[in-house]
């Protein structure tokens, strides 16, 4: 129904545009998706040689002050080969506004956009895949054995799904500033008591708290540079305890994991239609287990876990621009890495596993042309060039041995839009952008469309989407 109104809307804008005026600030995750965005490092889809886009509020906060008195909407959609309709919802759609307070100080909010890993560090303490796309494996912290309270190994501790930011953002001469402030929670609690003191209860739950801090410097002539930071702290417990005690059941676990994220970007003006654009960005998340409390009358885990993920990316491209007509591409290398080491004293066997995927070199490329002054046609195209390295080293600290594979694989993948990671070597993607009076609406183009027909007319046995992802915005200047 969403989608349905959504296209009519669309619709209506198309009949409407060419009677207003154009105030409307373009952008947003479904014009840097459909202009050959990539997502390494931020969680976002976004081609680094894009300069000015209201997607890059969810990098860099200072870029408030580029769009105050601003509302935007990221809609989701279904997969950009628009056989799906499943993607809607949390982690696919976000929401945001920014309010100016005179001309220097804006503040704002950001709604359930969550870029953070608390959701993996949960998972070291649950077992199962915890570094997505890379094949790495976590066994999970938590004995098998029973626990107590109808509890057996690890609990199900429940995503954070709930991750809201308050933002601010000050302008003061050449140098715009920005901060952030993020906070996500989940919970899963049960208690029983009876009659002569025994009791049981058991907690299973995560949370994030995070800050960004950002910077926009004006070096006059079109030039200017920017960078940003954040630092976001996950913890996940897993807690059953039991009145009285019973041997071998009941124990805490804990799982903690800090995040460092930096990212800076030069934009040099060489001409009225070029600017060169070199970017770098740097990503660590480091995670560990705890055993905070043992089952009662089990001896303590001497065993210890550690997951660290590594980020890492360079490039230089441009951005050329006419009247009518962007172009902004370049090419860039990107290294996604994990290492899980696990741990026990000498004899037994420790593990460290380490999976790298390396590219050079990544491309990223789009187009825009504003056919109308409100009608706006777009083409990307987005690729990585890369190999996976897998080593696995085992020692008992008198014999040791080590295997390692590299496997070249081409991937190109985006966290937003549901392209999969392994099946496509290429992504080249459409979209379209429309604006009228202060509104606008962006949409990368489901390509079954193009062969089969819109799907609001002619594809709906089949479910065939016409849009991709949708993103809506709104200026109240």
């Amino acid at each position: 129904m969403l989608r349905r109104a959504t296209v009519v809307l669309f619709t209506v804008v198309l009949a409407a545009g060419l009677g207003y005026a154009q105030g409307a600030k373009v952008g947003g995750e479904a014009r840097q998706l459909a202009m050959g965005g990539s997502n390494l490092g931020t969680g976002i889809v976004l081609n680094p040689y894009i300069t000015e886009d209201p997607a890059l509020l969810l990098l860099n906060p200072a870029y408030q002050t580029h769009y105050m008195n601003y509302s935007w909407w990221n809609v989701g959609g279904g997969t950009v080969n628009g056989l799906s309709t499943g993607d809607n919802g949390y982690g696919k759609q976000n929401a945001g506004v920014s309010i100016g307070l005179g001309k220097d100080l804006v503040i704002g909010t950001v709604l359930s956009y969550d870029p953070s890993a608390v959701n993996v560090v949960n998972k070291i303490l649950q077992g199962g895949t915890a570094l997505s796309p890379l094949p790495l494996t976590l066994p999970g912290y938590i004995p098998a054995g029973g626990r107590g309270n109808g509890v057996t190994g690890a609990q199900t501790i429940p995503a954070v799904a709930n991750v809201w930011e308050v933002l601010a953002g000050y302008k003061s001469g050449s140098l715009d500033l920005g901060f952030g402030f993020s906070y996500g929670s989940s919970n899963s609690d049960e208690t029983a008591s009876a009659s002569g003191g025994t009791s049981a209860s058991r907690e299973a739950s995560s949370h994030m708290f995070g800050f960004r801090l950002g910077m926009i410097m004006d070096m006059g002539g079109g030039s200017n540079f920017s960078a940003h930071g954040a630092v976001r702290l996950d913890k996940a417990t897993d807690d059953v305890d039991l009145n009285p005690k019973v041997n071998g059941q009941g124990g805490d676990w804990s799982a903690s994991g800090t995040e460092i994220e930096l990212s800076a970007r030069l934009k040099l003006h060489v001409s009225n239609r070029f600017s060169f654009v070199p970017y770098g960005a740097f990503l660590l998340v480091t995670a560990s287990p705890n055993e905070d409390t043992p089952p009662t009358g089990v001896t303590a885990l001497t065993r210890s876990q550690k997951l660290t993920a590594t980020g890492i990316t360079v490039g230089a491209g441009g951005e050329y621009k006419i009247s009518n007509f962007l172009l902004a591409g370049g090419l860039s290398y990107q290294s996604l890495s994990g290492k899980f080491e696990d741990t026990y004293p000498a004899p037994t066997p420790s593990t460290t596993s380490k999976v790298t995927y390396s590219s050079v070199p990544t491309i990223n490329l789009g187009a825009e042309w504003w056919l109308t002054d409100w009608l706006a046609a777009r083409g990307g195209y987005f690729r990585m060039l890369g190999k996976v390295n897998n080593k696995t080293d085992v020692s008992n600290g008198t014999a040791s041995t080590s295997t390692e594979t590299n496997v070249t694989t081409p991937l190109s993948y985006s966290f937003i839009g549901g392209i999969g990671a392994a099946s496509w070597d290429g992504v080249v993607t459409l979209g379209i952008g429309v604006r009228f009076g202060n509104f606008s609406l962006d949409a990368t183009v489901s390509d079954e469309a193009l062969r089969r027909g819109l799907g609001l007319i002619g594809g709906s046995q089949d479910n065939i989407n016409t849009f991709g992802y949708i993103t809506m915005n709104y200026s109240f200047d």
